[in-house]
């Protein structure tokens, strides 16, 4: 009996101290005054013009600290950047999309190193940062004008649209497609020169059944850029007149 009741107690020590040691180690991992700060390893993506790159953090601060610093960078052998964010602190790590603008050169497609620090006070001054080396990859803009003109009687409309895609992209074309009641056109938007200067094109709207009329109507436009083997899309969407 004794030794039954010493094996007892004995057992009931162990689970104590387990569940001790299990909360303490629960309490440390969703302690709210922790800083941290790191750089997603995904990729970066270069703005159409090359005139900033964008990626990602993971942040975890107080959320009752005060914010002393918050810089992000970026460096490439023909450009380079750096600027501030406005970093989200919660309880929980939280993602944190940030752009670096050049200051000087442009952004190309490609390896990019970037870095991004945290200062924060919450009783003491803390500090978190990191670095990697990333792949930028590309974005493209594609904006459509506001205005469409009819062609012949009404079997066509043109409408002018401006790429922009980065150095070292290769643009692929698109389409424009223009709706209007139940009329319906589309046109092939040609492959553009990716230089990070934006380029017009006039784009011929066809439709093979009723004809556009003047007046309002919705007008869509897609294009990719292809780097690496991949497609990076691009759109815009908008009310449009037909005059």
């Amino acid at each position: 009996m004794a030794a039954s009741r010493s094996w007892r107690r004995h057992s009931v020590v162990a689970v104590l101290l387990g569940i001790l040691v299990v909360g303490g180690a629960r309490a440390a991992q969703a302690n709210p005054n922790e800083l941290s700060l790191e750089v997603v390893r995904d990729q970066a993506t270069v703005a159409p013009d090359g005139r900033s790159i964008t990626f990602g953090l993971t942040i975890q601060c107080d959320r009752k600290a005060t914010v002393l610093e918050a810089r992000i960078s970026a460096v490439q052998p023909q450009a380079s950047g750096e600027g501030t964010f406005t970093p989200i602190c919660n309880r929980i790590p939280t993602f944190v999309q940030v752009t670096v603008p050049s200051t000087g050169g442009s952004f190309q497609t490609g390896a990019v190193q970037v870095g991004a620090s945290l200062v924060v006070r919450s009783g003491r001054t803390k500090q978190a940062e990191d670095s990697a080396l990333l792949r930028a990859r590309p974005s493209v803009s594609v904006l459509l004008a506001d205005r469409a003109v009819v062609e012949g009687a009404g079997e066509a409309v043109r409408i002018d649209v401006t790429l922009t895609c980065p150095v070292a992209g290769n643009g692929q074309g698109g389409l424009v497609q223009i709706y209007q009641d139940q009329v319906i056109g589309s046109g092939a938007i040609a492959p553009t020169v990716c230089d990070g200067i934006p380029h017009k094109q006039s784009v011929r709207v066809a439709t093979s059944g009723r004809p556009f009329q003047p007046g309002p109507a919705q007008a869509a436009a897609s294009a990719t850029v292809e780097e690496g083997g991949d497609l990076f899309p691009g759109g815009d969407f908008r009310n449009i007149q037909i005059t």
